[in-house]
């Protein structure tokens, strides 16, 4: 439990140091805009330039700064995707087998259930004719022996 509360604040650190308005709408999202590799080496080329031939160049309002924030924020992130999507592809694995583990030993709790029902364990009966409706719903496959 306390692996996971560890966890869970350090999501949430991560998520607060995201800013509040760094967020889209679908319609924004689908809109386009978006880089690809191609934008991307025309930004890093832009940057570039900017760097040694902007300051003469580009109006008193337009700000390289910026730019350069930006184009670092956006590489930072590429690393803290990455990483993120690893660690939710590794939790789902995680849960899906938890949730196989949990299946099956409550399949056989089931069947001890039934086992101990039939052969007249007293207090059984209730709670097999409790997990029983799961097998019982229309198109609901009874448990296999474990």
């Amino acid at each position: 439990m306390a692996d996971m509360t560890l966890m869970k604040n350090n999501a949430n650190a991560t998520i607060a140091k995201i800013p509040v308005g760094a967020t889209l709408t679908e319609e924004e999202r689908a809109s386009g805009g978006d880089i690809n590799v191609d934008n991307k080496i025309f930004v890093d080329g832009a940057l570039n330039e900017l760097n040694s031939n902007g300051a003469a160049i580009m109006p008193a309002w337009f700000s390289i700064p910026n730019l350069a924030t930006d184009v670092a924020f956006y590489d930072q992130s590429e690393e803290l995707i990455s990483l993120y999507q690893s660690i939710i592809l590794r939790l789902k694995d995680a849960q899906r087998i938890a949730g196989r583990e949990a299946l099956i030993n409550a399949r056989k709790a089931y069947e001890q259930y039934k086992s101990a029902a039939d052969g007249g364990v007293p207090g059984a009966q209730a709670s097999y004719d409790k997990l029983k409706v799961r097998f019982e719903r229309v198109g609901a496959t009874a448990p296999q022996s474990v």
